[in-house]
């Protein structure tokens, strides 16, 4: 991790994070689960295109110039919070971009895909249960997406399938989205369960059903700030992991205030 000057903000590191331009979860998820001194600066993902397919592919094709607009911004990893380009687009070709991206930049850019991936590696999880916020064709994408990855995907669902377009998920009450998934799962048992869709709010979700769940509760956002703050070599500190929340701890006290 570089030196940070005396009195400068960051002094723990600094993180970068590419969200779809509508989202208004992100960001907001991805500061509060940052440790102490750990600055994290925000780019916009923006396509014109109507076509929600259209535009999640846009978003990903269009990320090198994406990127650019942090210009010379000192990053010690860059995340992308968006899942669907990568259930659309697929892992290998979004990884094997993403590789080139990171090497040409000097700077690891981290799918929040792939950081679930890590995430359910580094918790030993084979078996997920998945509930994705989008409409029907993208949790249909979600769950080939899984159990093409190697996983068991024991139960799978979305919140409202019939949502004309993904950004819908931006407007569903997280207390409303709570209720639903805890009557859904409160039987289901599996390795780990997923809340995929980076513009759900979901960190009331994590920390409520991690008191009630058979095993570990993931979101997308969570995940990607795990692995963003792993792969820059930041410490958790105040954020390290507790026997309910195995990935970042310490986080549940400011919810409230977000």
């Amino acid at each position: 991790m570089p030196e940070m000057s005396e009195g400068y903000y960051g002094r723990n590191g600094a993180l970068g994070l590419a969200t779809p331009q509508a989202n208004p979860t992100a960001e907001i998820e991805f500061r509060a689960l940052m440790p102490q001194g750990v600055a994290c600066a925000t780019v916009r993902m923006v396509s014109a295109e109507s076509d929600p397919e259209i535009r999640l592919r846009a978003y990903f094709t269009d990320i090198a110039q994406t990127l650019d607009r942090f210009d010379t911004l000192p990053l010690q990893a860059i995340g992308l919070a968006c899942t669907g380009s990568t259930y659309l687009l697929g892992h290998q070709a979004v990884e094997a971009h993403l590789g080139e991206l990171s090497s040409k930049r000097g700077q690891p850019v981290i799918s929040a895909a792939a950081a679930i991936e890590r995430a359910l590696a580094h918790l030993g999880a084979s078996s997920i249960a998945l509930i994705c916020p989008y409409p029907q064709w993208l949790l249909t994408a979600a769950e080939s997406h899984w159990r093409a990855r190697g996983y068991d995907v024991v139960d799978q669902f979305s919140l409202d399938p019939n949502q004309g377009d993904t950004r819908a998920i931006y407007a569903l009450s997280p207390e409303a989205a709570g209720d639903k998934i805890h009557a859904r799962w409160r039987d289901t048992k599996a390795d780990a369960y997923l809340i995929t869709g980076t513009g759900l709010p979901t960190l009331r979700v994590v920390s409520q059903l991690s008191q009630s769940l058979s095993g570990p509760v993931l979101s997308s956002n969570l995940c990607l700030a795990w692995d963003s703050l792993q792969t820059a070599g930041i410490d958790l500190a105040e954020r390290a992991p507790t026997p309910s929340l195995p990935l970042l701890g310490g986080w549940e006290h400011l919810i409230d205030a977000l």
